[in-house]
């Protein structure tokens, strides 16, 4: 897996994690009352969708509620001082 790249705010990442990742982004869209456009800079903004491309191999067998509460609890222990 290529590590994922940003560029003039785009994210890339390979075609399979894609379609996870904008999976991740309606959960937690719908799990934080946000839009889907304020959700995913939110994510950005805290290093969460890194996290979620890196880890989508064991994240994308687990329920949604796992991988809610793992993007939450990534956010709370790692990115902090950049909410």
């Amino acid at each position: 897996m290529t590590k994922p790249s940003c560029g003039n705010g785009i994210i890339s990442v390979p075609k399979g994690e894609v379609w996870f990742l904008a999976s991740c982004v309606e959960l937690y869209k719908d799990h934080s009352g946000l839009s889907g456009q304020e959700a995913y800079n939110y994510l950005r903004k805290t290093g969460a969708v890194d996290f979620i491309v890196k880890c989508w191999d064991g994240l994308h067998m687990t329920s949604p509620q796992y991988i809610i509460d793992s993007i939450d609890e990534y956010i709370k222990n790692h990115a902090q001082s950049q909410v």
